[in-house]
């Protein structure tokens, strides 16, 4: 076997190249690049910031009218149903039209409306004409009516009632001044004319009070025709419930009283379609928490006190 001899240069170059990979392998490592640190936390100020203000809603929220139930959990779940009322809306102050907004305002109204914010649904009234309201409610025209309705034993026969929410007597309403009338016995005069609205409770109390029905009871339609017939002087007097009768007193400053005294005692209540079980139910438990939460007080105040005596609709 022969040995390679290096010359000179050969070594050189060789010594070279073992000094190069001793000087590799005894350096010091690459150094490796230290991933990105987060930013040391900004110091707390000296005072807490303002809290984030919540950003301005799309639509201007609905402002709760003064008679509006306070919140609080249902009492009742109708899944945000939206009912046909119906509603003979000349009946000032249970429900008539405002001339100022054109709105259907009125005690009925805000009370049903305070009842939908309790049992989840929401209310759309109506006009109709009351001497057919209770035949639409039971054609399922209408949801329900709420019209200042007297409960009597022959509407029971075609529709339901929640349970009373008004307890009032009726009266006669007359021309300012004229004492001509001053109970119901002087109805007993045949001269006398008396003004009443078609269908109503009151149609079937005048029948009763007068001697000659036939020819003392005249018709209206509605209680703002029989009204403005008794201040142009063509009847004596309008058979009328005592609230409404504050009512176009409230509208008619100065035109027409009442006399002195009340008679009947009857109730009021909202109506339904025969065996609307569901309905009835959870109107008469949100009438119960009105009742109970002060709402159907303060409702009660204001157009029975307030807006009578000349209040401003809110």
């Amino acid at each position: 076997m022969r040995t390679r001899v290096f010359g000179p240069a050969s070594l050189a170059i060789a010594l070279l190249a073992i000094a190069s990979l001793v000087l590799a392998a005894c350096g010091p490592a690459t150094t490796p690049v230290p991933p990105t640190q987060a930013p040391a936390p900004t110091a707390a100020p000296t005072k807490p910031p303002a809290p984030t203000q919540a950003p301005a809603p799309t639509q201007p929220p609905t402002a709760v009218p003064p008679t509006a139930a306070p919140t609080q959990p249902p009492v009742a779940d109708l899944k945000g149903r939206m009912l046909k009322v119906g509603s003979d809306t000349t009946y000032p102050p249970f429900e008539f039209v405002d001339t100022k907004t054109n709105r259907i305002v009125g005690f009925d109204v805000d009370l049903v409306n305070a009842i939908c914010n309790l049992i989840n649904c929401k209310a759309q009234f109506i006009t109709t004409n009351y001497d057919t309201i209770f035949v639409a409610l039971s054609q399922k025209q209408f949801d329900m009516v709420a019209s200042g309705s007297t409960i009597t034993d022959e509407r029971k026969k075609t529709v339901d009632f929640s349970d009373s929410y008004l307890k009032y007597g009726e009266t006669l309403l007359v021309r300012a001044g004229d004492t001509t009338i001053k109970t119901k016995d002087d109805l007993k005069n045949v001269k006398i004319i008396v003004g009443v609205q078609t269908g109503t409770s009151n149609e079937q109390t005048a029948i009763k009070l007068v001697a000659d029905p036939a020819k003392q009871v005249k018709r209206f339609d509605t209680f703002d025709q029989a009204v403005a017939a008794l201040i142009a002087g063509d009847i004596n007097c309008v058979e009328i419930d005592q609230p409404a009768a504050l009512g176009y007193m409230a509208t008619n400053p100065g035109k027409i009283m009442t006399i002195s005294e009340e008679f009947t005692s009857d109730d009021l209540a909202f109506a339904f379609q025969k065996g609307d079980k569901e309905m009835l139910d959870a109107f008469n438990a949100g009438l119960k928490a009105v009742r109970a939460n002060g709402t159907y007080d303060k409702i009660k105040d204001f157009w029975f006190s307030k807006w009578t005596a000349g209040a401003p609709i809110p």
